[in-house]
Formats: structure tokens, C-alpha cells, sequence
């Protein structure tokens, strides 16, 4: 579909707990990146479960939040707002009276329970999925999604009655107080009731692993790690939940104030979210889980842009170049400088002058496309600008030694290059500084080649002479200008690779 190079969309995720929204703006060649987000409780279902309907001030309070989430959006140059509403909507006796209150200011749509399950396993997932067969559980204030995913295919989808507003305030017990061993024991008794076809048909598909999803595993999480003295939130296990239980439940609402990792604005349904949790991983038979931090908000994210012509990148590639798009990157000039390092790496793994497998080389790709985006801060130090921005911004895909490691190769790129024992890279290993350095000669060459943005140099070809390295610079313009350039760069080079670089220059007469 012919668009411009980008577009802003709001996404607004009308729960039974809360109201969140998420503005992304989306490029040409990225899955988009977030430029805001925002959430608001409005317990939409803390009525509705208590009398059957949705009371007039929390209607009210919803469409004044959809509003100003929908104004923020446009603000933010979004053309379109679109507001999925989930549970709640779809079960309350005056949902009209709430849509249409809502749809004065957004687009709103209320969307049944198994496509609800479909966007969460998109936005945790992703549209390739999980490569082996995973089962996705997200607790929400008023359903419980489960999905199993397997390599991009659906086995199973389902929205379950239960969630932690619906049991906090829908079953007769008073939540707010200590809950006794008697009134956990009914809501236990109804995740049973309300999951019985569900764990049939979950034991009949299988699974090997298990992630979770929301805003109530994400607190039972932390509060399992804090319970363990670490700060690893990242999962937890059906031992860890059947321990900390019955300490929550002990305690009144004010008392929950003081848990590590419980947020207040959650102490007064976390006793009824963690009772869906433990009997449900119970039942399915998950011992240990994974958290996601993604949910329904990135799959309506990637169900746009699956619905609208966009090309789904991977997700390094993607998070990078979003990153580019933001810092409002010379992307010709990033490109080239990208074709330039990996012909130099490939032509001198073929020659034997390194050892780096592909991993340094997606390394250095990154770091090509990244390596000018300082200059959005500081032309003069844009090499240290750009690593400081590499590090700091969320890089999706790469791990902390991999975000550290391009943001040292965007780094040396530029100015004085380091020596061996330089002390920026003396948290690496021998092994790593040495692939860093060779990686950063490499955009170093790669950015010479390229000295005026003009894509002179036409390709660069390197071969052995005499013991020595020659990079012959291929063009049909003058390149005495990068071949002085790259004369600069012998002695750090020497000193790296223990032999000389030589360059050269051969005129292409078949380029017009």
C-alpha cells in the first residue's frame, strides 16, 4: 500500500482493571517503536461484579481517560485512535451505554474473548511464535486468556471467567480484609469449575514451556523474587506462589501496602489474581513460568501492521533501525556504511585475518546503522553520544553484553582508536575486546569509504600482497581524498592485525 516513510497510531486497551495506551510510530522497514505509553485504573469491573452493570462514574471516568488518551495520541501526530474493549464490554448489562460513551472520541470495538486470546499471543510471541510449543496464561481483571503457540500456529485459544477483579469483587468475600483458608478455598474452587474444559484440552495438546502475561504475574513475580532476595522478576515457580499465598492473604489491604514488589493499586485484588494463578499452574502442571512484560497492547501493534502492507522485520533488525528512524539518521549514508563493513568482514574472514562468526557480524551491522546517531546531540562527539544512546535506549533482541559491545564498535569508530589494555574495555574478556576492536577497524574503513556521503566508492576489494593488506577502493570519481583517509588508519591497524594495510584504487569504467 503506498503510505509515507511513517505513521503514528493510538492503541487503546480497554480492561476490566485498567485503561492503557500505547502511541507507536511506525517506518518503513521496523515493527514500529513506542513513542508513549500511559495507563489509568478505572476498574470498570469493580462495579459491574459487584451489581451486574457498570455504575454511571465509572463510565464517566473511563470515556474522560479514552478521551485524553485519544487527544494524546493525535498530539503525537497519530491519524487514527483504536480502542479495543474486552471483558467488561462484553458482559455487562449497559456495555451500550459504556461503547457509546467511549466512541465519542475513538474508534471503539469490543472484541470476543478468543480474539482477545489471539492479539496477547501476537504480542508476546510475535507473529513467528515461539519455536517450541509454549503455553501463555494473562490474568486479567475480569477473563483469563490461555493460548499454546507453537512456531507462529494457534493450537489453542480460550477466555476464561475468571480474573482478579471478578473473584476480588464478584464472589462475596471481602478482599480488602485478611482472607481465611476457607474463602481462598472457594476461589480455588472456582478457577476449577471455570477451567474444567480448558485443562482437558491443554493436556490433550501439550506443552513444553510456559509464559505469562498482565499486570497481576508481573507483581506476583516480583514479589516472588523480592521473597528470594534477588531482583531476577523475570519468572516465577508454583513452589515460590504456594509460599508467598498465605503470607498476602494474612495480612488487610494496608498491611499489603508494605510487600516488596506489590504495588498499592493492586493490594486490594491480588489475593484473588494470585488464587487463579497457583490453581491454574497447578492444574496445567506448570512448575515454573516465564513473564512477559507484553501483552494485547503489542498485538493490536503488530495486528496493524499485519493488516495494513507493513513488512514484519526481525526483531534486532527492526529495534535498530526504529532507533535510526528516531534519531533521524543520513539513512543512505548508514547503509552504505553497512554494505562497506560486512564486505570488509566477510572479504577478511576469507583471508584469515579474523576468526568472528556471524554473531559479530550482526554486531557490527547494528553498529553500522547505528554509528552516526549521536550527531541528533553533538556533532563533534557524536561517536560518544552514539554509544551513550545505544546503551540507553531499550534495544530490543540483544543482550547486555551485545548492547555494551556495538555501543563500544559505534565508539572507537571515530577519533583516537584503543590499544589492547584501553580501560573502556576492561570489563571484556581478552577474546571480546579484541573482536570489538577488530569489528570497530572494520566501520572505521567502512566510514572512510564513504568520507562524503556522495556513495563515490563503488565497492571495496581486499586481497594479500607481500604480507600485507590491500584495500583497493573501487570508483569511477577521484578517491585520493578517502585513499588519504585510509593511509591515517595504518598504524592502528598494524598494531591490531600485526601487518600493514595498503591502499589502492582501481577506476570502474563500466559505472556511468
Amino acid at each position: 500500500m503506498a503510505r509515507s516513510d511513517s505513521e503514528t497510531v493510538g492503541f487503546i486497551d480497554v480492561g476490566t482493571n485498567s485503561i492503557h495506551l500505547l502511541v507507536v510510530r511506525f517506518y518503513k522497514d521496523s515493527t514500529g517503536t513506542p513513542v508513549f505509553q500511559d495507563k489509568e485504573t478505572v476498574r470498570l469491573g469493580q462495579s459491574l461484579y459487584s451489581t451486574g452493570s457498570i455504575d454511571r462514574a465509572t463510565i464517566d471516568k473511563s470515556s474522560l481517560v479514552v478521551s485524553r488518551f485519544a487527544r494524546i495520541s493525535r498530539d503525537l501526530g497519530a491519524d487514527r485512535v483504536i480502542a479495543y474493549a474486552t471483558c467488561a464490554a462484553r458482559e455487562a448489562e449497559n456495555r451500550e451505554d459504556l461503547i457509546n460513551a467511549l466512541s465519542v472520541c475513538a474508534e471503539v470495538k469490543v472484541i470476543p474473548g478468543t480474539e482477545e486470546a489471539r492479539l496477547i499471543g501476537l504480542g508476546v510471541f510475535g507473529d513467528k511464535g515461539p519455536s517450541s510449543r509454549t503455553i501463555e496464561i494473562d490474568i486479567g481483571g475480569g477473563s483469563t486468556e490461555v493460548i499454546i503457540c507453537e512456531n507462529g500456529n494457534n493450537l489453542f485459544l480460550d477466555s476464561l471467567s475468571m480474573g482478579a477483579v471478578r473473584y476480588a469483587y464478584g464472589l462475596g468475600i471481602d478482599c480488602k480484609a485478611p482472607v481465611s483458608d476457607e474463602d481462598y478455598g472457594v476461589m480455588l474452587r472456582n478457577v476449577d469449575i471455570s477451567s474444567y474444559h480448558a485443562v482437558n484440552k491443554v493436556k490433550e495438546i501439550g506443552f513444553t514451556k510456559a509464559c505469562g502475561s498482565s499486570g497481576t504475574l508481573i507483581a506476583l513475580a516480583e514479589m516472588c523474587a523480592a521473597r528470594r532476595g534477588d531482583s531476577d522478576s523475570s519468572y516465577l515457580t508454583l513452589s515460590e506462589l504456594r509460599e508467598l499465598m498465605p503470607y498476602v492473604r494474612s495480612r488487610d489491604l494496608v498491611g499489603r501496602y508494605s510487600i516488596p514488589g506489590l504495588g498499592k493499586g493492586r493490594a486490594d485484588i491480588i489475593v484473588a489474581g494470585g488464587a487463579v494463578a497457583e490453581e491454574l499452574m497447578s492444574l496445567f502442571g506448570i512448575e515454573r513460568m516465564e513473564i512477559s512484560q507484553k501483552g494485547l497492547k503489542q498485538g493490536m501493534q503488530l495486528d496493524h501492521m499485519l493488516s495494513h502492507g507493513y513488512t514484519i522485520f526481525g526483531t534486532r533488525d527492526s529495534s535498530v533501525r526504529a532507533l535510526a528512524h528516531r534519531c533521524q539518521y543520513d539513512e543512505e549514508h548508514a547503509e552504505t556504511v553497512n554494505h562497506n563493513a560486512l564486505r570488509i568482514f566477510d572479504q577478511a574472514r576469507e583471508l584469515g585475518l579474523h576468526r568472528m562468526d556471524d554473531g559479530y557480524r550482526n554486531l557490527l551491522s547494528c553498529a553500522a546503522i547505528l554509528h552516526d546517531i549521536g550527531e541528533l546531540v553533538s556533532y563533534t562527539n557524536h561517536n560518544v553520544m552514539s554509544q551513550v544512546i545505544i546503551e540507553h535506549a531499550d534495544l530490543v533482541g540483544f543482550s547486555i553484553n551485545e548492547i555494551r559491545d556495538m555501543g563500544l564498535m559505534v565508539r572507537f569508530h571515530h577519533k583516537k582508536f584503543p590499544g589492547g589494555k584501553d580501560p573502556r574495555l576492561a570489563s571484556l574478556s581478552r577474546e571480546e575486546a579484541l573482536c570489538v576492536r577488530e569489528c570497530a577497524m572494520f566501520l572505521r574503513i567502512a566510514d572512510v569509504a564513504d568520507r562524503h556521503r556522495n556513495r563515490a566508492i563503488k565497492d571495496i576489494r581486499l586481497s594479500m600482497s607481500g604480507g600485507s593488506l590491500v584495500v583497493d577502493l573501487v570508483s569511477d570519481e577521484d578517491p585520493r581524498m578517502e585513499l588519504w583517509s585510509l593511509e591515517k588508519l595504518r598504524p592502528d591497524f598494524r598494531k591490531l592485525f600485526g601487518i600493514d594495510l595498503v591502499p589502492s584504487s582501481t577506476s570502474d569504467t563500466r559505472v556511468a
